[in-house]
């Protein structure tokens, strides 16, 4: 007697949830489209709650968003594979899709020249020599995108930008800024620009190396910055509550402006300081034992001398850590003949170890990469 074959539409609805909450998050496209009946759960919060939980526990695999060199955005996940038997590690990269406008697969957003993450979201920044800056909001957990005008936009190309949120209301804001001196906060709760003043006494002397980004942690955004007359090295903050800067906060005693200063992110908890000092071979990483708009304490997490392992003009684009395992993976361009896109693993004892990014499939890898931890707010 041939048994009758159980369908998912027939099994208790307690079950299929259980089912798909255990769905890898790269595969939850196809999930939601199948049926109205499983896209269903996802409108459910304390679902998707669940589904998230899940997936962040189920793998070993980091989010990660990375420019590619054409200027389109990438979402990565980066495995980190440990040999336990010689104490060895090696680095796997999966592409997970790319960002698109509304989830036409035709349409996919180019000339990304800046990227933020803030609790799940990016913001992401396309320039165009021909036209004025263009800002997308983009929530890789739902796929969904929101364009962010400004038409009174007089400032050109030259601006910053920084992603935060307002943490007595979770608010998510905006702040586009031009010389310190001219800025504008967006708020996505009403969608709406103001005009902001700044303390003129706190940013004068302040400079801000020109490609780099801040990073967002706790709804606030950290920059390295320096003094034009002390040559002094210390951390400025955007306090997206009060929507003010902070006092300079110090970096770790004994360094000064002209030294490479990279920041980074532990989930978002703690902030990441690599230092190298200039055209050594030197590398320091710091984490926070405490981080606030005014207030900051650091602790060594690693010291590395790569020494002969990598050219001395290799140029550090980002970096990430693992605090279990006592790594961080440093992601990079060696200036040969031709630009080499590489990362190397290091760790306590003096442990090197070099991955040369290349190629992955038919796109050529850029090495900045950005950590993601996926949220379950939608982009209204």
């Amino acid at each position: 007697m041939r048994r009758r074959k159980r369908r998912m539409s027939n099994l208790p609805s307690e079950l299929v949830e259980e089912i798909i909450s255990r769905v890898q998050m790269k595969y939850m496209g196809i999930v939601r489209s199948t049926c109205k009946t499983w896209n269903s759960f996802f409108q459910d919060p304390s679902f998707v709650k669940k589904h998230i939980g899940q997936a962040a526990a189920s793998t070993r695999e980091r989010g990660f968003l990375m420019i590619t060199r054409d200027d389109r955005v990438q979402l990565i996940s980066v495995n980190l594979n440990e040999n336990h038997k010689n104490k060895d590690f090696d680095l796997s990269i999966n592409r997970k899709g790319a960002l698109r406008i509304g989830g036409i697969s035709d349409h996919v957003v180019y000339n990304i020249s800046q990227v933020f993450h803030c609790n799940g979201l990016w913001l992401c920044v396309s320039s165009n020599i021909r036209t004025r800056s263009r800002v997308v909001v983009w929530s890789p957990y739902w796929g969904n995108t929101r364009w962010i005008d400004d038409r009174k936009d007089d400032w050109g190309l030259v601006q910053r930008f920084a992603f935060g949120y307002d943490k007595s209301c979770g608010s998510y804001k905006i702040l586009k800024w031009f010389l310190f001196h001219h800025l504008k906060i967006f708020n996505l709760s009403n969608n709406s620009w103001k005009i902001h003043n700044v303390t003129l006494d706190l940013v004068d002397n302040i400079e801000i190396g020109y490609r780099q980004q801040g990073v967002s942690l706790k709804g606030n955004t950290y920059w390295h910055a320096g003094s034009y007359q002390s040559r002094d090295a210390f951390l400025l903050c955007f306090d997206f509550t009060r929507e003010k800067f902070g006092p300079r906060l110090p970096l770790p005693s004994g360094y000064k402006y002209e030294c490479e200063v990279y920041l980074s992110a532990v989930r978002e908890e703690k902030l990441l300081v690599l230092i190298r000092p200039w055209r050594t071979y030197d590398i320091k990483v710091w984490i926070t034992n405490k981080i606030e708009p005014d207030a900051v304490s650091w602790t060594n997490f690693l010291k590395v001398d790569i020494t002969p392992q990598v050219d001395i003009m290799f140029q550090i684009k980002s970096f990430f850590i693992d605090e279990e395992k006592k790594i961080a993976v440093v992601f990079g361009e060696i200036y040969n003949s031709q630009i080499c896109s590489i990362a190397f693993i290091i760790g306590e004892n003096g442990y090197f170890r070099r991955v040369d990014l290349g190629m992955f499939g038919n796109i050529q890898l850029h090495p900045f990469v950005y950590s993601y931890a996926p949220n379950s707010l939608q982009i209204k």
